[in-house]
Formats: structure tokens, C-alpha cells, sequence
């Protein structure tokens, strides 16, 4: 997740700097409550294994999509210094789909639905 500039156009500095002044101000507001709420739920090996499966599809994303990514390796960047923004532990599974009722598949039921955007 993040913020992503690349189509970022607003005017002038002050008001570029107010909107990512009010984006910093709002975190710890809106984090700090999850964090909280969440603290005290177990997180194993399996958790762990499925974090490294969503990391990789990060990384096929930033491979395929990512414009920075894209240019820095179209533009022989510096290829080292391009891939140290990548997740240090990922993995990859052909074909993958999680158990039926489980928490990672109410994360793609309820969260992760594919949307045609266009």
C-alpha cells in the first residue's frame, strides 16, 4: 500500500505540501486503532506463509506495471539498486486458492473482489 505520485499534478508547492501535510496528521489516527484492535490475535507459520505469497504478488505487480520499476530497468538502471525496494522473503505457488472459510479467503471474497475499472 501506499501513496503513489505518479499522476500528481496539484498546484504549487503549498498546496502539494498541505495534502501530504494532512495525509501524515491523519495516520497515527487512523493506524494506531487497528493496531490496538489487532495486537492480540495469534500470527504463526501460517500467517507468515501466506504473507510471503502476497508479497510475491507484489512483486510480479511492480515487475509488470510498476512505472518506476519498468523505467529503472528499461533505462539500465542500476538493477541492484531497483529490486532493494522488493519484500526480502516472498513466495510463489502455481495456481494457489486458499482453504474454503479461512481468513485469507474471506480476504479475497470480501476485500480483494476483481473490478473492472473501466
Amino acid at each position: 500500500g501506499g501513496i503513489f505520485f505518479d499522476d500528481f499534478n496539484a498546484p504549487g508547492f503549498a498546496r502539494s505540501f498541505a495534502m501530504q501535510r494532512s495525509v501524515g496528521d491523519g495516520f497515527l489516527e487512523a493506524y494506531l486503532p487497528i493496531l490496538q484492535r489487532r495486537k492480540d490475535i495469534a500470527y504463526g507459520e501460517r500467517e507468515r506463509d501466506f504473507q510471503a505469497y502476497r508479497r510475491g504478488r507484489y512483486v510480479e505487480f511492480n515487475l509488470v506495471y510498476d512505472r518506476g520499476t519498468l523505467f529503472g530497468l528499461q533505462s539500465a538502471g542500476r538493477t541492484e539498486s531497483i529490486l532493494m525496494s522488493m519484500p526480502p522473503v516472498v513466495k510463489w505457488r502455481y495456481d494457489w486458492t486458499p482453504q474454503p472459510d479461512s481468513a485469507e479467503a474471506r480476504l479475497y471474497s470480501d476485500f480483494l473482489i476483481h473490478r473492472d475499472w473501466l
